[in-house]
């Protein structure tokens, strides 16, 4: 299958519904929080012409699993791509077998800041209240040709308000992923 525009995914399910616990697998009942259990990432199928990524990861937009337009029968789905990114672009980013990224559109990646503790007594009484973290993560990935922002992978980063939207990498590991206009600041080291 070759798509002229956008690039087609084999999801065979929408959504995690099972966890594994102690060495047992639990079933997970997923309509209480759709949003965190659906499936951001899978198998590319069929891509445009300017791409040989066919058998690749695809990152995409939790849209691509929560809409029912993508949704192309016979557990394949569309993920809208733009080159030029914007809001019709729905594809994030691919990863190659090696684990490479390479970010599509105007889309980046950004190490979450470590989670703040609280410090509590022996007895669990609490002495300091957790803060809310900074807005700010390492760069870990951006599209080819994104040096005009005056960042590179690596450095700390400020981004805006409610632009941290957490996926889930193929390894387990969590990143923000945002648009480049998100990001208002680089740290100088």
């Amino acid at each position: 299958m070759k798509p002229i525009n956008d690039f087609i995914v084999r999801i065979p399910k929408k959504f995690k519904d099972e966890v594994s616990f102690n060495g047992t697998t639990l079933k997970l009942v997923s309509k209480f929080n759709e949003f965190e259990h659906r499936h951001n990432y899978a198998e590319i199928i069929g891509c445009p012409k300017q791409f040989d990524s066919v058998g690749k990861t695809l990152y995409f937009h939790h849209h691509v699993v929560m809409e029912q337009r993508y949704d192309i029968g016979e557990d394949l789905y569309m993920v809208t791509y733009d080159p030029d990114g914007g809001y019709g672009n729905h594809a994030i980013a691919i990863e190659d077998e090696a684990g490479d990224i390479t970010m599509l559109g105007d889309w980046c990646f950004v190490a979450p800041p470590p989670p703040a503790k609280e410090e509590t007594t022996d007895s669990g009484i609490v002495l300091s209240i957790e803060e809310k973290p900074e807005l700010e993560g390492e760069l870990l990935h951006m599209p080819e040709g994104s040096e005009w922002i005056g960042a590179e992978s690596g450095d700390m980063v400020g981004y805006r308000k409610n632009s941290e939207y957490e996926m889930e990498l193929k390894d387990g590991s969590k990143v923000y992923r945002m648009r480049l206009s998100e990001i208002v600041y680089a740290k100088e080291a």
